[in-house]
């Protein structure tokens, strides 16, 4: 379950005032935030689709797809955060440029969650592709590893390397 931190949750839950530290820690996933992987998978696949979130489901699963939320209302913010994790790929010096090797567009996002009140940390990557209509979205979670970039885009990119093999040709 996750738990997304609010300034009057805060003062009630700690006795603290909500500080600009406290939004800045939030907005790059960092502080109090807690989400599980399925949680940030199904953000990231709602910002590739364009605001569109879904409950997650089994790909066999007959009944479709339940639309938890419209959030093409932010469209524009949606537009920079997908800019964003193109470049992340794109940009020679990108955390995820690894992907770059491969013949369609993906966008990415790499990072470390920390765990276990900050004494660990998990290598993370999240993304999706192509790039410009998403068919797959994909979160890897190395346990005890520092970045992100070193550690979980390799195993990204041989995902993506057999989705396009297998899935798009």
């Amino acid at each position: 379950k996750g738990f997304l931190p609010a300034p009057d949750e805060k003062e009630q839950r700690t006795g603290q005032i909500w500080r600009i530290g406290d939004t800045y820690n939030v907005s790059i996933g960092q502080g109090d935030i807690l989400v599980t992987p399925l949680q940030l998978l199904d953000a990231i696949a709602a910002i590739g689709n364009g605001g569109q979130l879904f409950r997650p489901h089994l790909a066999m699963d007959e009944r479709g797809r339940e639309k938890l939320a419209d959030l093409s209302v932010y469209a524009a913010q949606i537009r920079e955060v997908q800019e964003g994790m193109r470049d992340a790929v794109t940009e020679p010096y990108g955390t995820a440029h690894l992907l770059a090797e491969l013949p369609f567009a993906i966008a990415a996002k790499t990072g470390s969650a920390q765990v276990e009140n900050n004494q660990k940390t998990n290598a993370l990557f999240v993304g999706y592709a192509p790039a410009e209509r998403p068919e797959i979205a994909i979160l890897v979670l190395v346990e005890d590893a520092k970045e992100g970039s070193l550690n979980a885009v390799p195993i990204a990119k041989d995902v993506f390397a057999w989705y396009y093999e297998n899935r798009m040709r």
